[in-house]
């Protein structure tokens, strides 16, 4: 695979300057916020390599052409909007400010929820140390099979409270044609 048009490694560049600038160029949102725009220039990146190449069929090629145009206006107004968190501290800052604090808050809240469990290696511990042994699937008593069901509840809701932010987020993005970034998330499943 080739490098990407020097045009969208600019506008790449670009964003990602525009975003430090809008969040005063603190270290810990700008790592935040680079987080949201990486899987959206993946996917614009693909799409570009896709029109590269000569066997699309034109209808797909036709549609391809019409998800880039669409995503570069709106990467014009997210620039735009960039530049006015950048130099004011009005409504455009302050939703560039809450973008990056639910996106931190959503890390962390996957980070305890899903991954709470994973276990790290040691390297002073032996491989048949009994911390490495798999916990038990089976419930201790009833006890622990209703806490274990209230705690699905608990996370299926919170899945669905997520869930309905970014709803909300889209569909914001959608009325002022802009993009806000998305999530790179691994699948899973509820037990």
């Amino acid at each position: 695979m080739g490098l990407l048009p020097s045009t969208f490694r600019a506008l790449y560049r670009l964003v990602l300057r525009a975003t430090s600038a809008s969040v005063l160029h603190n270290i810990k949102a700008r790592k935040n916020l680079f987080r949201l725009w990486r899987p959206i220039f993946d996917r614009a990146g693909q799409v570009t390599r896709d029109l590269e190449t000569k066997t699309l069929a034109p209808t797909v090629r036709l549609y391809h052409e019409e998800l880039l145009n669409t995503w570069q206006k709106r990467m014009d107004h997210t620039l735009t909007f960039l530049l006015s968190s950048a130099q004011s501290r009005g409504l455009s800052h302050r939703v560039v400010r809450n973008v990056n604090i639910l996106s931190e808050a959503h890390r962390l809240w996957i980070r305890a929820n899903y991954y709470r469990g994973a276990k790290r290696w040691n390297p002073h511990l032996p491989p048949s140390s009994p911390t490495y042994d798999p916990k038990s699937l089976l419930p201790a008593d009833m006890r622990a099979v209703r806490k274990r069901d209230r705690r699905r509840e608990a996370k299926v809701l919170d899945e669905r409270c997520w869930d309905a932010l970014g709803e909300v987020i889209r569909m914001a993005e959608a009325r002022h044609n802009l993009s806000l970034g998305r999530h790179r998330m691994r699948p899973w499943k509820i037990e």
